[in-house]
């Protein structure tokens, strides 16, 4: 079966594509990649135009009707998550701050915990430090290797969404990025797909040189060490298969926004 695949450009989503995509393993089906930014593929999610998608959390609010999350390939912050970044102290509850884009779960987890502020903008993910430099906004929700690099921008970190959902969810791991499948492909389609999934992500984390390598293609810095840093931190055992402890998270994410009506409730299907 030919399955297409949508991912992101970031490093951990192409190492964990590394071997089924570059014929490193046996595969169950064929696949094609697609690659765009999260919050264009978390837009795109609902035409269901493509097999598999990368998805936020947030996102899959809008599509758990044609889409389930597989529990390999998903992205946990296991003691970090998105921070908030300024050019030197600001007061949130009157700053303008910069969002990846409302279906990220970064900019859920900013509104389930931090202050809300005078008014929020979109801007892409990897322009959110310049925005802040430049005075378009006065703080940003940093996602991705940007939390890496804000530093050496003359960025300071002035909120940390970790610190609080470790407070509301104890050692769970924070929810951020996930696979989805489409249900309509069938049972055996889906068995097929996390199989080979499972294995490519193993693969990579055995030739983790390669694998990086590889994410280099298409990382936004040319710096291996970085990269694989990065890779890291989003890349552990959660990620083969996120299983109990990462539905226990999920649920917790989902009951507060619940809670908060920030989304609408609807039931979960894990795969």
């Amino acid at each position: 079966m030919k399955l297409t695949i949508a991912h992101t450009p970031d490093p951990d989503d192409s190492f964990m594509f590394y071997g089924m995509l570059e014929n490193k393993i046996k595969c169950k089906h064929q696949y094609t990649q697609v690659v765009k930014d999260i919050e264009t593929l978390n837009n795109e999610a609902p035409t269901g135009q493509y097999d598999v998608t990368a998805i936020s959390a947030n996102g899959y609010a809008m599509v758990n009707d044609k889409y389930a999350l597989t529990t390999s390939g998903a992205s946990f912050g296991l003691s970090y998550g998105p921070i908030v970044v300024a050019k030197g102290n600001v007061d949130l509850k009157n700053a303008v701050v910069a969002s990846p884009g409302k279906y990220t779960s970064s900019y859920l987890l900013y509104r389930m915990f931090a202050p809300m502020p005078r008014k929020f903008i979109e801007v892409r993910f990897d322009k959110i430090s310049e925005a802040v430099l430049n005075g378009e906004a006065d703080a940003g929700i940093l996602i991705h290797d940007e939390q890496l690099t804000y530093q050496d921008k003359g960025l300071k970190k002035v909120y940390d969404v970790y610190s609080a959902w470790k407070e509301y969810a104890g050692d769970l791991p924070i929810p951020l990025g996930f696979n989805a499948i489409k249900k309509s492909i069938g049972s055996e389609a889906i068995k097929g797909f996390k199989e080979d999934f499972e294995n490519s992500i193993k693969y990579g984390m055995e030739h983790e040189d390669d694998a990086v390598r590889y994410s280099l293609q298409y990382a936004r810095y040319n710096d291996m060490e970085l990269e694989r840093k990065f890779i890291k931190m989003y890349v552990n055992n959660l990620t083969i298969n996120f299983g109990e402890e990462g539905r226990n998270a999920l649920d917790l994410y989902y009951k507060r926004s619940f809670e908060m009506n920030l989304l609408k409730s609807f039931k979960m299907e894990i795969v």
